[in-house]
């Protein structure tokens, strides 16, 4: 095809999108303070309602944008491209509706809306990318005067994430004074942020009942090292533990002050276990509340167990009812049903013939409605793999399809998930309900859990006006299918509140869409959400491992890397926080030096 008739062909395409683009601008009103942002966003939903690539392919031919990069501003960008054809061809430019969002409208509205909620100043000059960090903080974050969170702002972190499925009232506020405070001495563009995230209705394991186990020290690296505590100083081990000791859960054990009152570094102890095994304990420090210590092998302290020091014979004293264990494997069957019942592990008779089927509760009452024979399930974080193959009454019986070669433990309190199943269920629950009045007087902004449609977020837009409060931000964490779907609907319902974002939760959202669809579905939302101009937070596993153990993989690396094109990277909680927020900034310096959102900036190559 020849230049003249390649650009004519082109611009016959590009009058029709034209076409296309502009039946939106009559559903939109202008008057309204977002009316931009929504009527852009209707434009990019019109342009991804068909396949463009032979559209892309032509203009890529000219050596014109192919429109892969006008999202935040889509009328500008085709009546440019329009403009540029008819000048290729000599034809006097046929009429373009109206736009006034240009390029540069356009990056600084961005700009402008991410610093309501991450701070900092607008700006529509930058070419280079501003990602915000924000960390998860630990319930003792707030004490020894705060030291944690000092340390964390002096390391670089720009807004704090309170989870309110943890704790209390009082801690939360213990954690925002402590901010408070920081934010004295702070102008108005870099005070610290509080984004209080809400409960919401996670579908959770219930209790499982107790029994009396022993408890198992000495079986890895970590359990070889032992705290030894007696009996009245165990109410204060929090304020006596570091944080790496608080990460690494060293083994614990308690005796009487008797026993305890005869170590001294050095001090060699010989335990009995339940199996009439032998084990030999070394001190290697010790004060008044307890003694660090080694152990030289395997053992399992029950009721039972003997330990000595010496001549003097001991008692263990933390031997207590526990969570009966419950190992699942591939091809065992689970009963779920109600939460007020507790969970228990399979019960045999003493030939070995099954007598009751392994229980666990369900934390949302009638689950068995919204599911079908067939269905999948996921427990723990995807940990464990179900599909249902029974239902009665109010039981689904479910068989493992998905567990660890040698089992994996079911734990209480882990969250559910039913990505076949269509549960709606309201965003907000009379919990959140309570923990927003806990909260009004320190959050900034307030993401809401489970968010999957716009009532969702109408609902705490209702309750935040009751009490008078439009100046706090709305996050809407989107970890579901049905918040995928809704996004739509859910942004036009946000871009009527002043400060707003998008939070992608990879967490729940990858066991929801299935692992292996999460990087095109996150890649789909940050361009949706950069046509509405609505900030992003990229959440759930950055960097996890980097935060846990001080080593990051290769693959967190790149996932790192790819957050960096989000307004807000999130971290989770961690031993080794301070030196991960370094990493994150080394790295996300790097990538904004070479591409700013889904752009790729074309500065001088050094590599090679």
């Amino acid at each position: 095809m020849s230049d003249q008739k390649l650009l004519q062909a082109t611009l016959d395409e590009i009058n029709e999108l034209k076409v296309e683009i502009f039946s939106a601008d009559t559903e939109v009103d202008v008057n309204s303070a977002y009316h931009r942002s929504l009527l852009n966003l209707k434009h990019y939903l019109i342009l991804r309602s068909k396949d463009r690539t032979k559209l892309q392919e032509k203009l890529f031919s000219l050596s014109l944008s192919s429109l892969g990069r006008s999202y935040a501003h889509v009328a500008w960008s085709i009546n440019t491209l329009h403009e540029r054809i008819d000048t290729g061809l000599s034809c006097k430019a046929s009429h373009n509706f109206a736009s006034d969002l240009s390029i540069h409208s356009a990056t600084k509205l961005s700009s402008s809306n991410a610093a309501q909620l991450f701070g900092g100043k607008a700006s529509s000059n930058s070419l280079k990318q501003k990602t915000a960090i924000m960390v998860t903080l630990p319930s003792y974050a707030a004490e020894d005067n705060g030291i944690l969170i000092h340390d964390l702002v002096n390391a670089g972190v720009n807004a704090f994430r309170i989870n309110t499925a943890h704790d209390d009232a009082n801690i939360w506020k213990a954690m925002a004074d402590i901010i408070a405070q920081i934010n004295e001495s702070r102008d108005v563009t870099s005070k610290i942020k509080i984004f209080v995230d809400l409960a919401g209705p996670k579908i959770r394991t219930a209790k499982i009942r107790e029994i009396k186990t022993p408890i198992e020290i000495g079986s890895n690296k970590i359990q070889k090292n032992i705290l030894i505590f007696h009996a009245k100083s165990m109410a204060t081990i929090p304020e006596s533990l570091n944080e790496i000791t608080r990460q690494k859960k060293p083994a614990r054990i308690v005796v009487n002050k008797k026993l305890f009152k005869k170590l001294e570094n050095g001090s060699a102890l010989k335990i009995i276990d339940e199996n009439s095994k032998k084990a030999f304990i070394t001190v290697t420090d010790i004060n008044d509340v307890f003694a660090t210590a080694t152990i030289d092998k395997k053992v399992y302290l029950g009721d039972a167990a003997k330990i000595y020091r010496k001549r003097t014979q001991g008692k263990i004293l933390n031997i207590q009812k526990q969570p009966e264990p419950i190992r699942l494997q591939k091809g065992d069957l689970l009963l779920i049903g109600q939460g007020d019942k507790e969970g228990q592990a399979a019960r045999y008779d003493d030939a070995m013939n099954l007598i009751e089927h392994t229980y666990i509760g369900c934390s949302f009452t009638g689950i068995e409605k919204y599911v079908n024979i067939g269905d999948k399930l996921f427990i723990d974080d995807g940990k464990i793999g179900l599909v249902v193959v029974k239902k009665e009454d109010a039981l689904i019986t479910c068989q493992v399809v998905l567990a660890k070669e040698n089992g994996t433990l079911l734990k209480e309190e882990k969250g559910i998930n039913f990505p076949d199943s269509h549960i709606m269920t309201a965003a907000l629950t009379q919990n959140d309900r309570e923990d927003v009045i806990a909260i009004l007087d320190f959050v900034d902004h307030i993401s809401l859990s489970f968010c999957q449609s716009a009532q969702d977020v109408s609902d705490l837009k209702t309750l935040l006006r009751k009490h008078g409060r439009e100046d706090i931000g709305i996050v809407a964490k989107i970890e579901t299918k049905q918040a995928v779907s809704n996004m739509p609907e859910i942004l036009e319902e946000l871009l009527e509140w002043e400060k707003r974002a998008i939070m992608i939760a990879r967490g729940d959202l990858a066991i929801e869409v299935g692992f292996e669809k999460l990087a095109y579905i996150q890649e789909s939302l940050l361009d949706i959400c950069d046509a509405a101009h609505v900030p992003v937070i990229w959440a759930t596993q950055v960097l996890e491992n980097q935060m846990k153990n001080n080593l990051p993989s290769r693959a967190e690396i790149t996932d790192a890397a790819m957050s960096g094109r989000a307004e807000c990277v999130m971290l989770n909680k961690g031993a080794f926080a301070i030196d991960t927020i370094g990493v994150l900034k080394y790295i996300l310096d790097d990538m904004h030096s070479i591409s700013k959102k889904n752009r790729q900036l074309l500065s001088k190559e050094t590599l090679w």
